[in-house]
């Protein structure tokens, strides 16, 4: 590596760039401001907690208005930016052929030690910026507690997540009530 090669400025990668590089590697990468991150690994409450959720959620929605999605469906979340959730609600439509969706409305991260800063911090901001998502949701993985940030009859965020450690929550645009009991069902605490 010389001088050179050094002080070059790195480019920031652009979506369609990002599909492109990504088809070579097997491993699962996020794009952030235009710099292709790894995904961690997850662990089988995670898996519990995703299935659990795409379980319930698509056997109360009306899936002649809404599809669900189980973190391999693209959301740009700015010009350099791509994410997945771990589950996501959008509105039925667009094409088959389609590897992004610009109509979320209901997005739900499961909480990993190693994602939370960014789960409530950046991720959080570029979310909550989406104009179509009515709803974002966190659930912890190894206790009952949820943060769930939905839009007022404005269009308007809440300052702060409504925090959910029993009974049940709702997602109103979907007409769907979930119990903390369903969510958490077979998750271990150990």
């Amino acid at each position: 590596m010389n001088v050179q090669t050094l002080s070059r400025p790195v480019v920031a990668m652009s979506i369609e760039e990002f599909f492109a590089w990504s088809e070579a590697h097997t491993e699962r990468y996020e794009l952030i401001e235009g710099r292709p991150r790894l995904q961690p690994w997850v662990k089988r409450n995670h898996a519990k907690l995703v299935a659990n959720f795409s379980f319930l959620l698509m056997s109360r929605i009306d899936r002649d208005r809404y599809d669900v999605y189980q973190g391999d469906f693209a959301i740009p979340t700015g010009p350099h930016s791509v994410r997945y959730a771990d589950v996501m609600v959008e509105t039925v439509g667009g094409s088959g052929q389609a590897r992004v969706t610009d109509s979320a409305v209901l997005i739900i991260e499961v909480l990993s030690p190693s994602t939370a800063a960014e789960d409530f911090g950046r991720k959080q901001r570029e979310y909550l910026s989406l104009p179509t998502l009515d709803t974002y949701l966190i659930a912890a993985q190894d206790t009952q507690c949820l943060w769930q940030w939905t839009r007022d009859a404005n269009g308007n965020w809440p300052d702060s997540p409504e925090v959910i450690t029993e009974g049940e929550t709702r997602i109103e645009m979907l007409d769907v009530t979930l119990t903390l009991a369903e969510i958490y069902r077979n998750v271990s605490r150990d």
